[in-house]
């Protein structure tokens, strides 16, 4: 072979190498460049993802306090109607103490409140009497207490003695209205569902009678017995004549 076509053949295999390199780096630099774009689009993608969170935590904190202060707002309006219906009944309790209305004679039963405490199955009542005659006479008798329900699935109705009250608690001797107070303890398994609360015929008394549902008189815990007595009321013992403070 001449010399010139040895030095041809040779420059163009020298070209072919060189043609084959220059194509096989473009492509690492093609797929590096790929990379660096992809984690660069992967590093904008996780720090929107994160300025996301941070908004998102932001605005559930400040969605927990609105939620909250909400809740206290809601308990705070619960707690002022409650207080504004009590204050709505006692202003009523004393009117018809005060005005009379009616010549009935006698003693009536006006409302029974019943209250839970801190030990099971034991209440606190209160047991409003008044008498609604303009002519105020002095009144005595005994009111009959007794809670009706169930046990073990059998019908029951508990006397004074089964609620543990104190001896002499449904005496009452009044003129213008008495409040009595005490406590009832419900045996174990016992279900309330009406109190039935009698005063006997006797005299001018009529006869008086007052069943209301348990769920309508019970009122939760909220304090001492003491801090739920109306402003004016005398709290009296049986026996004792309730005056309103003047």
């Amino acid at each position: 072979m001449p010399m010139t076509q040895k030095w041809l053949l040779l420059g163009a295999l020298a070209l072919g190498l060189l043609g084959g390199y220059l194509v096989g780096n473009r492509q690492e630099l093609a797929q590096s460049s790929l990379l660096e774009v992809q984690q660069q689009t992967l590093a904008r993608q996780t720090e929107a993802i994160a300025r996301l969170e941070s908004e998102l935590g932001i605005k559930d904190t400040r969605l927990a306090t609105q939620q909250a202060a909400f809740e206290q707002l809601q308990q705070l309006l619960k707690s002022q109607e409650t207080q504004t219906q009590e204050l709505k009944r006692q202003l009523a309790f004393f009117e018809r103490i005060m005005r009379p209305q009616g010549e009935q004679s006698g003693v009536v039963i006006d409302n029974l409140t019943v209250q839970e405490s801190n030990v099971a199955n034991r209440y606190h009542y209160r047991l409003a009497l008044t008498q609604p005659s303009k002519q105020r006479e002095l009144f005595r008798g005994q009111v009959q207490i007794r809670i009706e329900g169930s046990q073990d699935g059998q019908p029951r109705s508990l006397g004074e003695r089964d609620l543990q009250m104190k001896a002499g608690a449904g005496r009452y001797s009044l003129r213008y209205f008495q409040l009595l107070e005490g406590d009832w303890q419900l045996p174990e398994g016992f279900i309330p569902d009406r109190v039935r609360i009698t005063i006997g015929k006797s005299g001018r008394q009529p006869e008086q009678e007052l069943l209301v549902e348990w769920s309508q008189v019970l009122k939760p815990l909220l304090g001492a017995p003491s801090e739920q007595t109306p402003a004016g009321a005398t709290t009296t013992q049986p026996g004792e004549v309730g005056l309103v403070n003047t």
